[in-house]
């Protein structure tokens, strides 16, 4: 089966991502994730593909540099790549320069290759560089994954280098250290979007996930959003690529294949309680500016036209308090969950509700569930607390309470609509999905137990749901 929507090549999954707009087209190089190093096809090193609408990928193509994330730059008729690599456990930058001008072929410069100085920033992290041109100053900055010299160990920073060459390059204090982070900021990306500059990070430590900081065009201080984060524990190495007003978020969705780190549950079959893997799907997420200068994240609209295929709503089962509206369904009970059974949903898909939270706690979706609702994956809108959360299946049970120390499983912020109304969209391909809220925030998430099953509604509380649609894809029917 393709996989357009959640990209990821056959035997391999999708690492970080370096999405670049050149010549008015999107080249995404990628760190491939070979899942069997024996497969004919293997090639080490990253990969790089081209799209022109985010949706359909071309062919990929090995350009034969080996090593972690990094960027490319043309500066005086060339070329230049930097990456990074990890020699004996220590971290370098890696220069490389197109000899012919294209995209695919690359001569290393190794006298070009440097480490940190170790006086500002700390000999263990020196990676994922970003390279950006200042043309006030007329020298490139060089924004790194990098640790701080520091007498505690929340260290993790973005680091900076200058240069005028591409190939000296002088240390400078960081573009970015909160004193919160407990490993290096990584994979730094850095743009601009109307009166606002926007620098965006990955964090593997203290709460694992994307970040971002924004300020003022003009100002140096960095100012934290009211969401801080992007997305949530299910999308990493995020980085960004657009021309204009249009601007793309590209991470990576992780799968559940394999115990790289050792912490399965040993008594539980399935795979939606394992723990996450490096590298699995690529997802992409348009980015807006909201009214104060933070950043939303919303559904491309070249994902949500892809299905074309309409599915009818039919409601199967309702539990005792709903009243039937022109548009959809209203729950009336004040302090009981209600819930209704709709269709079946297919393997891959594109679903909206519009939700009107009157006084509920919790409303929302229920994918895949049972048409007894003793299985599915919730959706939960939570006026209350401002957030959507995911809950998977086993929260319902005893056995769910008893192995997971948690109350949530995956969760981003939402603001409170003036109107009390979110509009909540789906996309779903195979085990991957993604929710968006609003335009505003993005959830993404796997479904790896309950392989198919039916669109539920629930709500604690009186919620109006309106306007709900299915799509598929012909694939999907």
């Amino acid at each position: 089966m393709e996989h357009p929507v959640f990209y990821h090549a056959p035997n391999a999954r999708t690492g970080d991502v370096i999405p670049k707009f050149i010549d008015g087209t999107y080249q995404l190089f990628y760190l491939k994730g070979w899942r069997d190093r024996s497969d004919p096809d293997f090639v080490p090193g990253w990969h790089r593909m081209r799209s022109d609408d985010l949706l359909h990928m071309s062919k990929e193509t090995p350009i034969h540099v080996v090593g972690g994330t990094g960027d490319l730059v043309f500066h005086e008729g060339k070329w230049h790549l930097f990456a990074c690599i990890f020699p004996d456990g220590k971290q370098f930058v890696t220069h490389y320069i197109s000899p012919d001008g294209s995209l695919d072929h690359w001569e290393y410069q190794e006298e070009d290759t440097f480490g940190p100085d170790g006086i500002i920033y700390h000999k263990s992290d020196w990676r994922d560089p970003r390279i950006e041109y200042d043309p006030v100053n007329q020298e490139f900055r060089m924004l790194l994954a990098a640790r701080v010299n520091d007498n505690h160990s929340q260290t993790g920073c973005v680091g900076l280098c200058v240069s005028r060459d591409l190939k000296t390059w002088e240390y400078r204090q960081p573009e970015y250290y909160p004193r919160r982070f407990n490993g290096a900021c990584e994979c730094p990306d850095i743009f601009t979007m109307g009166d606002w500059e926007y620098l965006v990070f990955s964090s593997y430590t203290t709460l694992f996930g994307n970040y971002y900081v924004k300020r003022m065009r003009g100002t140096t201080a960095w100012q934290l959003p009211r969401n801080h984060r992007l997305d949530s524990r299910g999308f990493y190495a995020a980085k960004t690529a657009g021309y204009d007003s249009e601007r793309y978020l590209f991470g990576w969705l992780p799968t559940k294949d394999d115990n790289i780190f050792g912490f399965w549950p040993d008594k539980f079959p399935g795979q939606d309680y394992r723990t996450w893997d490096w590298g699995g799907s690529l997802v992409i997420h348009q980015m807006n500016q909201l009214s104060d200068g933070d950043l939303g994240l919303c559904l491309p609209e070249s994902r949500r036209t892809y299905f074309t295929v309409p599915v009818e709503n039919r409601v199967l089962k309702l539990t005792p308090g709903w009243t039937k509206t022109e548009n959809g369904l209203t729950s009336v009970s004040d302090a009981c969950q209600e819930m209704a059974l709709m269709q079946p949903l297919p393997e891959s898909f594109y679903l909206r509700a519009d939700i009107h939270a009157e006084n509920a706690r919790q409303c929302g979706l229920i994918l895949n569930t049972a048409e007894d609702f003793g299985k599915g994956y919730y959706l939960c809108l939570e006026p209350e607390n401002k957030r959507l959360v995911f809950r998977s299946w086993l929260r319902l049970y005893e056995e769910g309470g008893k192995t997971f120390p948690y109350d949530v499983e995956l969760e981003v912020p939402v603001r409170t609509p003036e109107t009390g109304a979110y509009q909540l969209e789906v996309l779903r391909e195979g085990t991957a999905a993604t929710a968006y809220v609003n335009g505003e925030a993005a959830l993404s998430f796997r479904m790896y137990d309950l392989p198919s099953g039916n669109l539920g509604l629930f709500s604690l509380g009186k919620t109006t749901f309106s306007n709900i649609e299915l799509r598929t894809d012909h694939a999907g029917l």
